[in-house]
């Protein structure tokens, strides 16, 4: 009988064990994919809500007063054409997301009631794509050109259906049809318009001028807004690089606890496993020494009953992974709706992670029984067949 028949007769006449070894690598297979995929979902999920808070690197002249910079006086302008130089930059991938920004007061704004009052003025440019990285979803404010949103406390003053009406330097009129009317708790943009940068570089006679960069900062390796600004100043010698710290450690904070989550379960999962496995192949030896002791007596040399082991542990590995590659996807998309309001729908086979599940579990079952399968190699035939 050919090793292949006898590993196929093994894996179906002791069909207990060969389930529950089965049954340990679809467990670890199936919670490492789960927890693999759920927290990518996670991180998504973070991007979209944190999206709200808005991005948390500012990037502004050198010598910028800050207290001008907060308080959105005047403070210096440097040309738009900056972000696009940053975008097409091949050397900068600390920053993400990049967003021109013209902000500043305006003193006299008059509603449709004829009162007047202080506001703040916003153009947003379209967020600029970094060209050397991977697409991602625009995280930044885009505003369409003829068009405005207004913040909670003016959009009381401005009846439905009416145009936000503002006097530019030049003396005009000019009329925005109001595309969305923001919710309270916008801070100063409660008080404010947002419009499309060249739409409000043209009301106040400011064109190709920005006073700042919004952008998303990454974590790097050597420091998050060291990296940031050592890249930016290493293009721009001229531009200064601030983080706004909270919305950068509520997102590092969230991003380590996943990791932190599934660094701990995954290999517990999986160690637990392997040690059921390990013991019940330890078992499964010491039930079979007869058999193994016959094996030898006929012929069979230490490097066939080694493979007949590593091969029983391979193909439980394999079939195993593969079934619980697809249960722990189907766990993930099933639980998914449950946790993720925004990007459960996003939640998808990782195929890449498939890939590597049918490298990988084969070779940590085949490990597995690695001790059992030198100790019968051990078993001597004549003594195994002359015990009663």
């Amino acid at each position: 009988m050919n090793s292949s028949r006898l590993i196929i007769k093994e894996l179906l006449y002791r069909r207990g064990s060969t389930l529950v070894i089965l049954l340990t690598v679809i467990i670890a297979s199936t919670v490492s994919v789960a927890i693999y995929t759920l927290s990518k979902a996670s991180e998504n999920e973070t991007r979209k809500i944190m999206r709200e808070q808005g991005l948390n690197l500012y990037i502004f002249p050198k010598g910028t007063n800050l207290i001008d910079f907060y308080s959105v006086n005047d403070t210096p302008v440097f040309p738009e054409d900056y972000v696009e130089v940053l975008a097409n930059s091949r050397t900068f991938d600390a920053v993400r997301h990049l967003t021109g920004i013209l902000q500043v007061k305006y003193d006299d704004w008059k509603d449709p009631n004829g009162s007047s009052h202080q506001i703040l003025l916003v153009g947003y440019k379209d967020e600029a794509m970094q060209r050397f990285l991977p697409r991602q979803e625009i995280m930044g404010t885009d505003v369409v050109k003829g068009t405005v949103h207004i913040g909670s406390l003016l959009s009381r003053n401005i009846p439905e259906n009416t145009p936000f009406t503002i006097t530019g330097k030049d003396g005009r009129q000019y009329s925005f049809e109001v595309a969305a009317r923001l919710g309270e708790g916008r801070g100063m943009l409660d008080q404010g318009v947002a419009f499309n940068l060249h739409d409000l570089q043209t009301i106040l006679d400011m064109e190709g001028k920005i006073n700042r960069i919004e952008a998303l900062g990454c974590i790097c390796h050597d420091g998050r807004i060291k990296n940031a600004r050592k890249q930016v100043q290493e293009i721009f010698s001229d531009l200064e690089v601030a983080e706004i710290s909270n919305i950068a450690d509520a997102r590092e904070n969230q991003r380590l606890m996943m990791n932190k989550y599934g660094s701990f379960i995954i290999p517990f999962i999986t160690l637990t496993c392997l040690l059921i496995t390990g013991f019940l192949f330890y078992q499964n030896v010491t039930v079979r020494r007869r058999e193994i002791g016959l094996l030898k007596a006929m012929g069979r040399g230490n490097i066939t009953i080694l493979l007949l082991f590593l091969a029983k542990a391979f193909i439980l590995g394999l079939a195993g992974g593969v079934a619980g590659f697809f249960i722990g996807t189907w766990i993930a998309a099933y639980f998914g709706k449950e946790i993720f309001l925004f990007t459960f729908s996003a939640i998808k086979p990782v195929w890449s992670l498939f890939i590597v599940i049918l490298i990988v579990f084969p070779v940590l079952w085949m490990l597995a029984s690695w001790i059992p399968a030198l100790r019968a190699t051990q078993i001597d035939a004549a003594r195994t067949l002359s015990e009663e």
